[in-house]
């Protein structure tokens, strides 16, 4: 008989743990809560690292908005219950990234970038300018993923890290007056540069014109070789036409009888 009551009542018993948990959510009654009923004093009780992290690093997530602007609602084993980051972040210059959290770890503390160990891509979509100029410029720095230089988010390597300066006297701070990081072979410099930088490649040129006790002797390299690496002046830039046209006609080339710029005759 017992077991013909317990047969008859089962079906009663499973559709009760059935329907009961959606009543219960539906009124409150399971582990939920309403925003409009949350303060932060009661996101406190549980979250105090996530509020010690908005009170140091918060930026607009502490000034801007509360708790309960992002978190609608508290269900503790629903993922929905974390927000979309494109609720509020619609059309910001890097929204085509498919998860904001790659580089955004902690929501709580936004600025605070961990990037994974070989971003590129990610990288790319704020700093176009970069990317770029690595591509239209291609060296030995377009073969490398950016975090192979910047391993944290904002920080600037030192060349000579990887890199030997050109002579012993060069310190680090040398390097960014020719070379710019994203473009290192497109070499440019000022007119004050001095001539002990080129030296350290140009040995043979720099020895030459030491020994020649010529006029040039006396000048920086970037005076005859103005801004742009490689780039040389003619004689007639700052010699003029010295010589009567029957002469030039038959040298052209000053060279011919005054030698090499570093070495004159």
């Amino acid at each position: 008989m017992p077991k013909q009551i317990f047969k008859f009542f089962l079906p009663f018993f499973f559709l009760f743990f059935l329907i009961f948990p959606l009543w219960a959510e539906e009124n409150g009654s399971t582990q939920r809560a309403d925003s409009q009923n949350l303060f932060l004093a009661d996101c406190d009780k549980c979250h105090q690292k996530e509020l010690t992290d908005i009170a140091e690093a918060g930026l607009g997530h502490k000034t801007d908005i509360s708790c309960t602007d992002c978190h609608n609602g508290h269900r503790p084993k629903n993922f929905e219950n974390i927000p979309k980051c494109s609720l509020c972040h619609q059309g910001s210059e890097h929204y085509q990234l498919q998860q904001c959290l790659i580089c955004h770890n902690n929501p709580h503390r936004p600025r605070e970038i961990v990037l994974p160990k070989k971003a590129h891509q990610e990288c790319m979509s704020c700093h176009k300018t970069q990317g770029i100029e690595l591509a239209e410029n291609p060296s030995y720095h377009s073969d490398l993923v950016c975090t192979d230089c910047h391993v944290e988010h904002g920080q600037l390597p030192p060349c000579m890290s990887c890199h030997k300066g050109h002579n012993e006297q060069m310190t680090e701070e040398a390097c960014s007056l020719c070379h710019q990081p994203h473009k290192p072979l497109a070499v440019s410099y000022a007119a004050t540069t001095p001539s002990s930088d080129c030296s350290g490649c140009h040995p043979q040129a720099a020895k030459e014109l030491s020994a020649s006790g010529s006029k040039h002797s006396s000048l920086n390299c970037a005076a005859c070789h103005p801004q742009q690496h490689k780039k040389i002046l003619e004689c007639s830039d700052c010699h003029g036409r010295l010589h009567a046209d029957e002469i030039l006609n038959r040298f052209p080339n000053c060279g011919g009888c005054h030698g090499s710029a570093h070495n004159l005759l």
